[in-house]
């Protein structure tokens, strides 16, 4: 006996009822995978960003003080601060990195002198130029690593990578151009000047004021160049150490301590009259 329509209708719309039960049920899944994922990732990234900054303007204001010359010093404080907060974090239970082990040590000390040589060029730059234009150079900074990557693991620059380099090259020519027609101008004595909205600071034509720019200049190439070199060793060491992110954080501050420590006592006067200066 044939089944009645109503009876078929009701066959066929099953299996569709239960596939559009799963779709919804996907789709509510992925909006909610969507939706905690934002949620647990926005906090950190936000905090990340507001410490990165106060770091920064926390710096330019120390560094910057007239008669301010103990950068090895400060960044020895900051690296010991850093490491009992790591160990204070590990022994509440919030974080979990390796103990402290010499073979380790030994591994990652390298690294370690590298970061002194990245955190002391950058405080020396900062000291000399304004955050804007030293973030910009900052940036600069990228386009090394992702040449060094493609050297040395064979990585790719797509194009649109490389339009995004173009914007960073022109973006630090222009956060520059003041420096830059100062120099022209100096030099050029018939150089007629650039476009109003380019136009030279007549006070930033003064010669002392050109030194400070040059020397923080100088120290922001090399500051590029060392925080390249950095990251990509640093690529290369965590494959053979295996370290997790707290595990680098603790030994690159704990090992950069006695650096810091050592060239503060040969390079840095400790006298009486230079601390009340620096204080």
């Amino acid at each position: 006996m044939p089944s009645s329509p109503s009876a078929t209708g009701s066959s066929h719309d099953a299996p569709n009822k239960h596939m559009d039960d799963v779709v919804e049920l996907r789709k509510d899944q992925a909006s909610r995978g969507e939706g905690e994922g934002w949620a647990v990732s926005a906090p950190p990234i936000f905090f990340y960003c507001l410490a990165s900054i106060l770091m920064t303007v926390t710096n330019k204001f120390v560094l910057s003080g007239a008669n301010f010359n103990m950068n090895f010093a400060f960044l020895a404080i900051q690296s010991i601060t850093g490491v009992g907060c790591v160990v204070a974090a590990k022994k509440i239970g919030l974080i979990t990195f390796r103990d402290f082990d010499r073979q380790d040590a030994k591994t990652w000390f390298p690294i370690s002198f590298c970061l002194v040589m990245v955190i002391y060029t950058g405080s020396k730059s900062l000291q000399y130029l304004s955050i804007p234009v030293y973030t910009i150079f900052k940036n600069l900074t990228i386009i090394l690593i992702a040449y060094g990557e493609v050297i040395w693991f064979g990585g790719r620059v797509t194009a649109l990578t490389l339009v995004s380099f173009g914007l960073m090259v022109v973006s630090s020519v222009v956060a520059a151009w003041s420096d830059i027609a100062t120099v022209l101008q100096t030099t050029f004595p018939e150089y007629a000047g650039a476009p109003p909205t380019l136009g030279v600071d007549p006070h930033l034509g003064q010669a002392k004021g050109l030194a400070s720019a040059g020397v923080g200049y100088f120290w922001m190439g090399l500051n590029c160049l060392t925080t390249a070199a950095y990251v990509l060793t640093m690529r290369k060491r965590i494959k053979s150490t295996g370290f997790k992110d707290w595990d680098t954080m603790f030994y690159n501050n704990l090992l950069s301590i006695p650096v810091l420590i050592v060239f503060s006592l040969f390079f840095e006067q400790w006298n009486s009259k230079n601390l009340e200066a620096n204080l």
